[in-house]
């Protein structure tokens, strides 16, 4: 019995510190990936908002139309799936295949040398598989449908429509090059999907002091059309607002004022916001969308009294520190729209774009810098 319970604490030790170490590689992937770009900002701490994430551990809740090049959510939402799953069934299959078959065959040969046997086969064959599969699996279905199925698909579709570029062929060459601006899709005639469109928002829920937030999001090219915007509350099928927006004229941030569409959150209530692109209504699902989640959480009395005696240019990093990311980034975009010369205010919101892994994103006011 001693020597069987030393093999099954040695067994035990060897998957958790395989299972640790899967984590750090993991987590030092990541972090190499996401960090690039963290020094572009050349504040000091003191001059950078902090986003203090209210629960880092929540469940990633934003999504991009497009590569923000910064590592997408469906990565991250495919690795955290791909361990969990890989790392349950590994263990569960490798453990009970494992002392089926060893009780099976100590029975006959022996019980030390079937559950010796047994234990390590299934466990190290199960584990193995558990977490190559489902680390394979997670990446492709999180990285490639959930990131990017959006730009293949169109792609595909405008690949697929080659015949009709010929029909459209003055009036691309009118818009240029690339996609936004004036350019044409030749699909349906209407203005080019552009290649990136992201909400501002933080990666899980974030949170909001004001019942009746104003919303921004980033699109990397002018789409002078309608854009549906939908809000829905968690657990409700019928959506709170179903409307649309007209795109901007250029590259850059655009707000959504729900004071101006009369809805009011619900204190402590999740909500989800849509904004997209439709370039083809019959077929849906070549649509081009961005989402991301938000919560109105009352602030303390507490709060509300620093909030009122600090000044304007100081509200962001209040906010940021609280954790109340649609406040920090609402007065950061109103700063930016009032100085839009002031460079310290894109470089804060190049760190903050940084903190929520929106990539891409900052290169708009990185560019903005560089024309100084």
């Amino acid at each position: 019995m001693n020597i069987l319970y030393l093999f099954l604490k040695k067994i035990l030790m060897t998957i958790v510190f395989s299972f640790m170490a899967v984590i750090c590689v993991v987590s030092f992937s990541q972090n190499t990936l996401y960090a690039a770009g963290d020094s572009d900002s050349q504040l000091t701490s003191k001059n950078v908002p902090l986003y203090n994430v209210p629960n880092k551990d929540a469940e990633i809740r934003r999504r991009e139309g497009g590569d923000t090049g910064a590592g997408s959510a469906g990565t991250s939402r495919g690795l955290s799936r791909g361990l969990s799953r890989g790392l349950s069934r590994g263990l569960s299959r490798g453990l009970s295949r494992g002392l089926s078959r060893g009780l099976s065959r100590g029975l006959s040969r022996g019980l030390s040398r079937g559950l010796s046997r047994g234990l390590s086969r299934g466990l190290s064959r199960g584990l193995s598989r558990g977490l190559s599969r489902g680390l394979s699996r997670g990446l492709s279905r999180g990285a490639i449908s959930d990131g990017l199925s959006n730009k293949v698909l169109l792609s595909q579709i405008h690949d697929a429509s080659d015949e009709k570029k010929d029909d459209h062929g003055k009036a691309e060459k009118g818009g240029g090059h690339g996609h936004g601006g004036g350019d044409i899709d030749p699909v349906h005639g209407g203005p080019a999907t552009p290649d990136l469109m992201a909400p501002f928002a933080s990666l899980q829920t974030g949170y909001t002091t004001n019942p009746q937030p104003t919303l921004w999001w980033y699109i990397s090219s002018g789409y002078t059309s309608k854009v549906e915007l939908t809000i829905n509350e968690y657990g409700v099928i019928e959506p709170v607002l179903e409307t649309h927006v007209i795109g901007p004229p250029e590259e850059g941030f655009s707000r959504i004022d729900l004071k101006e569409y009369d809805v009011t959150l619900k204190p402590n209530t999740e909500y989800e916001w849509f904004i997209v692109i439709v370039p083809l209504p019959a077929e849906r699902s070549a649509d081009f969308l961005g989402s991301a989640t938000i919560m109105y959480t009352p602030p303390s009395e507490e709060f509300q009294n620093r909030i009122a005696q600090a000044p304007k240019d100081r509200l962001v990093f209040e906010y940021s520190k609280e954790g109340y990311w649609y406040d920090t980034v609402h007065h950061l975009c109103e700063l930016i729209t009032e100085n839009p010369d002031n460079i310290t205010y894109r470089k804060q919101r190049i760190a903050l774009i940084d903190q929520v892994r929106l990539g891409k994103v900052k290169n708009f006011d990185k560019k903005v810098i560089e024309k100084k």
